[in-house]
């Protein structure tokens, strides 16, 4: 049985948009945008139940949210050596797509 959170709004289920039981700790997607991360608070408020998520600490709504089964942690990019013909590559590249690029204004539009 889930945990249930009692607030000014009223009984809210702690679980995910498929009814699983959510907690702190819990790994979680956030469908609207593929965020993930692991819940490290439960709240609730007037407008319902919320989770904050720690990789950038915003609230989602609990319904918004996807029990995972695993979350793996994303490794660290090291650093990465260019050797001067990749760089002189990317340099001509950049030139060539600069030369191609025209900037007129037929979109433009003015107010008033």
């Amino acid at each position: 049985m889930p945990e249930i959170i009692e607030c000014e709004s009223g009984s809210h289920p702690v679980v995910d948009a498929h009814g699983r039981p959510l907690e702190v700790g819990s790994p979680v997607r956030y469908g609207g945008t593929g965020t993930t991360g692991h819940v490290t608070e439960i709240l609730c408020d007037q407008d319902g139940a919320w989770a904050v998520i720690d990789t950038n600490g915003l609230l989602y709504k609990l319904e918004s949210l996807t029990l995972l089964s695993d979350l793996k942690e994303k490794e660290e990019m090291g650093e990465r050596l260019f050797s001067k013909e990749e760089i002189e590559e990317r340099m001509d590249k950049a030139a060539e797509d600069a030369k191609e690029a025209k900037l007129d204004d037929a979109n433009l539009e003015s107010g008033g």
